[in-house]
């Protein structure tokens, strides 16, 4: 099992790319990412087809030809992801005040295992932070922490008072 604490990042493409809303996915997909799922995902499947957000703002789809902004791109790349099955990465959106032209510090991804268009199970979430990809804590890791925290303190304040009574 890998370490709550463990990070990923790529300076190459980083350099060469840049870090944006059209390529996070990308990005989070790199083979080397230990994070990511050693199964064959949707999006891998998209990609094979020509199909990722990037490309759709250049070219468009079928139904709507490019150039399309980056919003309906992100909108077209999650419906065709929703179509599929199995494990998929999905790009969650941004806060309601983001400029999508804007560069943007966090990222987050969820891992999910779709069974239809409608249903899917969360099987993890990470996040991209000034390029370096995280996997968010468990609820019971943070809990643990807190706990552990919390006795730490409690300790601390019983010695100190022992050695008041003293």
């Amino acid at each position: 099992k890998m370490s709550e604490t463990a990070s990923f990042t790529d300076p190459v493409f980083l350099a060469r790319f840049g870090l944006f809303r059209f390529n996070a996915l990308d990005y989070f997909l790199h083979p080397l990412n230990p994070f990511k799922t050693k199964s064959k995902t949707s999006n891998e499947v998209l990609l094979m087809q020509g199909i990722d957000i990037g490309t759709l703002m250049q070219q468009g789809t079928g139904g709507k030809p490019g150039p399309l902004s980056p919003t309906v791109a992100e909108d077209e790349y999650n419906l065709a992801l929703s179509r599929l099955t199995g494990e998929q990465y999905e790009l969650l959106p941004p806060p309601p005040d983001f400029d999508i032209n804007q560069s943007q510090p966090l990222f987050v991804i969820r891992h999910v295992m779709r069974t239809n268009s409608s249903t899917n199970k969360v099987l993890g979430i990470y996040y991209i932070l000034e390029g370096v990809i995280y996997k968010s804590p468990s609820v019971r890791s943070l809990g643990k922490a807190n706990v552990t925290r919390t006795l730490e303190g409690l300790s601390e304040a019983c010695d100190a008072l022992g050695e008041c009574s003293r």
